[in-house]
């Protein structure tokens, strides 16, 4: 019978034999911790948790409908146990939930879902959404060879810290440096500042002049070679800065005006954080984005994309083995 060997004391010790493990002096325990609260079982203590294990709890620890479900525990043990490769073998847990996040989450100017493990990930995909649909876009345009990989990203952003997202992501240095990374049009931020006075919107709408003519300027001197706007509706890890809807909707223009998609990374803001289930609701229909990439409270990892990518026949969602991955996320 499988029994935990490792004392509650010692968690950190073991672990530091094989990882940097600096994270938070505490052991959590999975059966004690209950709503907002996580228990440490190092120091026998209960605290009231606002890390949510960055961000990714989204209903609390042992929430009642779950534990007092033994169905869905019984489900929930089988897809653990299984870990079903979800791209090429299928099963009835993955189309329920399917099923479920297309009534509760999927919009329908969202329509084309794509799953994966990992925040990060989910924005290179939808990245990659964006140059597979540009190349072929220009193809269409007369160009014989191919063209249209840049992304356009904002000063102070976090997009992840694996391939393409490591030339996007510009918040703490140590998180980049001494990495490859492209050279792609990065613009100021024009957050606004709170609270929203007379003086504070006048600076929000001078810093969204900048930040526009940048991006004009960036259109202008990279023709037909940026697939892609990429902005975060709340800049989260960059320090909480909120952008006004008139400013996402002059974004939304750009894009549509320079065959580009509008990208926003929900992987922070998504599933219910702002009050709506993806912060961009709470805006008008001309600031809507071609694809959004989810993640954390979600707990899976993926993209939404909207039918602007069917401009192109052969997108990714119509040939086979453009973008994948074993799990297609995960089943729990």
């Amino acid at each position: 019978m499988y029994q935990l060997t490792v004392p509650a004391d010692r968690v950190n010790e073991s672990l530091s034999k094989h990882i940097l493990a600096d994270g938070f002096d505490l052991t959590y325990d999975m059966e004690k911790s209950h709503g907002a609260y996580i228990y440490d079982s190092k120091y026998n203590r209960t605290l009231l948790d606002f890390f949510t294990c960055f961000a990714s709890v989204p209903l609390g620890y042992n929430h009642p409908k779950m534990v007092n479900d033994e169905s869905f525990k019984k489900n929930l043990l089988l897809a653990a146990m299984a870990n079903p490769s979800n791209s090429d073998v299928y099963t009835q847990q993955y189309a329920q939930f399917l099923e479920t996040f297309s009534r509760v989450g999927i919009p329908d100017y969202l329509p084309h879902a794509f799953f994966i493990a990992g925040g990060a990930l989910a924005v290179e995909n939808a990245i990659k959404v964006a140059m597979d649909w540009k190349v072929q876009k220009n193809f269409t345009k007369g160009y014989t060879e191919e063209k249209g990989f840049k992304v356009l990203h904002f000063e102070r952003a976090f997009h992840g810290r694996s391939g393409y997202t490591l030339s996007l992501t510009n918040t703490l240095p140590d998180k980049t440096k001494w990495f490859a990374k492209f050279d792609w049009p990065r613009v100021s931020i024009p957050d606004v500042k709170f609270p929203l006075s007379d003086s504070n919107l006048d600076r929000a709408i001078q810093t969204e002049d900048d930040s526009i003519a940048q991006i004009k300027k960036a259109f202008d001197e990279n023709k037909d070679d940026i697939c892609a706007i990429i902005v975060e509706p709340i800049q989260s890890e960059g320090g909480d800065n909120h952008l006004r809807e008139e400013f996402l909707i002059q974004l939304k223009t750009l894009a549509d005006e320079n065959d580009a998609f509008l990208i926003f990374d929900e992987v922070q803001t998504g599933v219910g954080l702002t009050g709506k289930f993806w912060c961009h609701q709470h805006f008008s229909e001309k600031a809507r984005p071609d694809i959004v990439a989810f993640g954390k409270k979600m707990q899976v990892c993926g993209i939404l994309v909207g039918n602007k990518v069917d401009q192109i026949e052969t997108n990714v969602f119509k040939v086979p083995s453009r973008i994948n991955s074993t799990w297609g996320g995960n089943l729990v």
